[in-house]
């Protein structure tokens, strides 16, 4: 990224042509933090329309299904959509900072940033990923019951099991290991950046 590589010539002093001047390492941190804000208020925002689809689309299933337990698995996973909402609005960012403060104090803060980042991703399975979980292995359980009082085979709802289990398992390595990896990666070369620039 281009800010990526102004910094790199500044904080580890490979700058080429004449050197950037203080108010340019501000300009660099800002725009920086701003762009980070950015794209978490992007993925906050997309989080949000697709748990508000989720309540709306398992709302209209709990309405149509077969049997009480049926019903309440697609409640849960329905009632999972605003709890998700509500978390992502409530937790999904850090506040952002004033334009008047400093280089340090928008270094200081992209760290904070990171840090709250790596923690939300860290606990993925438990505030997003299994109030849906236990609601659509209520769902199937009620389906399984329905499909056999009707003396239908209900191994085949397994399948929907399998599928939902592998997408749930991929979502938590999405986030967990590699969201969580690369976060760790920016946070400690700002870091590192940090003390360079200290030094000078």
């Amino acid at each position: 990224m281009a800010d990526n590589d102004e910094l790199d010539q500044l904080w580890c002093g490979q700058a080429i042509g004449p050197p950037i001047k203080g108010e340019d390492m501000l300009t660099i941190a800002m725009r920086r933090a701003n762009r980070f804000d950015r794209t978490i208020q992007v993925r906050n925002g997309v989080e949000c329309g697709a748990a508000a689809l989720l309540t709306v689309l398992f709302s209209v299933m709990a309405w149509k299904s077969p049997n009480a337990l049926a019903c309440a698995g697609n409640l849960v996973v329905a009632a999972s959509g605003v709890w998700i909402a509500f978390y992502m609005l409530r937790y999904g960012r850090e506040t952002s900072l004033a334009e008047d403060r400093t280089l340090a104090d928008f270094q200081h803060a992209l760290l904070l940033k990171y840090e709250h980042q790596i923690r939300l991703l860290k606990n993925v399975k438990y505030w997003y990923l299994l109030p849906p979980y236990i609601g659509l292995l209520l769902a199937s359980v009620g389906q399984v019951m329905a499909q056999t009082a009707q003396g239908r085979p209900g191994w085949p709802e397994l399948i929907a099991v399998i599928v939902y289990t592998a997408v749930f398992g991929f979502v938590w390595w999405l986030n967990e290991r590699y969201g969580v990896r690369k976060l760790k990666s920016d946070h400690a070369r700002l870091v590192a950046e940090m003390d360079v620039s200290a030094e000078e």
